[in-house]
């Protein structure tokens, strides 16, 4: 006959091999984020962007990038902007001046002004949207959101975005750098 000790023994292995299985990594078998998807920023539907023209201040002022990824400029109407670096962006401007004839040798600068927001969700203290910021990490952004809940896995963080016109995800630690529309997961610790 059996113990009672060996019953339970029995009983907690038996249930740590049920639930293993459920416990199994939710970032396990990804590539690290910053391997799949090179942090370049590129300019994305609702950015907004400092334009300046040189020697043409009526064009100079903000604008929105349109859900078709376009900004409407005076003289020149609608360039398409989404996916470009931003001085591709500043080519693209300079190329439409040039090609409506409204200026022979433009010199363009874009800024960006306000990006896409990060969301962050999982387990931190206050899942949402966080304002990115220019450098902004994994950590920046969880700290914003008050932080890792004592439930979360800080080794399983997530981060999904956008890249050439797919979506990928990855893994990423603390430091991994994080652009505008990034997604960040923090997984729960099972044990």
């Amino acid at each position: 006959m059996k113990t009672p000790r060996s019953i339970a023994a029995a009983l907690l292995a038996a249930s740590t091999m049920l639930i293993a299985p459920g416990c199994a990594s939710g970032v396990s078998g990804l590539s690290p984020i910053s391997a799949i998807a090179a942090p370049e920023m590129t300019v994305a539907p609702g950015d907004k962007l400092r334009v300046s023209v040189q020697d043409l201040p009526a064009m100079d002022g903000e604008y929105t990038v349109d859900d078709a990824g376009t900004i409407s400029l005076p003289m020149i109407k609608d360039v398409r902007v989404a996916g470009l670096g931003y001085r591709e962006t500043e080519r693209a401007v300079e190329q439409a001046l040039v090609s409506q004839q409204v200026l022979l040798e433009p010199t363009v600068s874009i800024q960006p002004l306000e990006l896409r927001p990060v969301y962050v969700m999982g387990e931190v203290n206050r899942p949402g949207e966080v304002s990115y910021r220019q450098g902004m990490t994994v950590f920046a952004a969880i700290s914003v959101a008050g932080g890792y809940t004592y439930r979360a896995n800080q080794a399983e963080v997530a981060v999904t975005r956008t890249h050439d016109g797919r979506t990928v995800t990855g893994t990423a630690t603390a430091d991994t750098p994080i652009r505008p529309g990034d997604r960040i997961m923090v997984h729960e610790r099972w044990f």
